[in-house]
């Protein structure tokens, strides 16, 4: 694992270094080696990996991730990420956190309001995260309105 202070390198290990580039065209290389290879497409956010994260690397990492996705799209790497380091976050939060799960609540809305069809597979990640920081880490102002089902 990257260390906590490499911001860069964390963005890469998580997302891989075909969606950190931006370079889909990194494609032909695959028929050639039948393998996974994680270091272009990242690597899963496994039980074994975070697991060893102590909150100021779940943190920063959450913090890279988040600001990642202030300039991008939102893609399932990043989602898968972004969920296992909201597992990780322990209660009461640090006010870092505090206010990174709100950025990400934030985005999350932004992103969704700009998705033009209902049907997108993104919506109910998106819906995910902004109900997660609504209602399990308890800012009730970011939530959806309505009542829980």
């Amino acid at each position: 694992m990257p260390s906590t202070e490499d911001e860069e390198s964390w963005k890469k290990f998580c997302l891989g270094e075909r969606l950190y580039s931006d370079l889909a065209a990194a494609l032909n290389n695959e028929n050639q080696n039948p393998g996974i290879d994680y270091i272009k497409v990242g690597f899963p956010p496994l039980l074994s990996i975070v697991s060893r994260m102590s909150q100021a690397t779940v943190t920063s990492v959450l913090e890279y991730l988040v600001n990642w996705f202030e300039e991008r799209d939102f893609t399932p790497e990043l989602g898968r990420w972004l969920y296992a380091l909201l597992a990780c976050l322990e209660k009461p939060l640090m006010p870092e956190a505090h206010s990174l799960i709100r950025q990400l609540a934030r985005r999350c809305s932004q992103v969704r309001a700009g998705v033009e069809h209902k049907e997108d597979e993104r919506v109910s990640a998106l819906n995910l995260f902004i109900c997660l920081v609504g209602r399990y880490f308890e800012q009730r102002d970011l939530a959806d309105s309505g009542k829980p089902s």
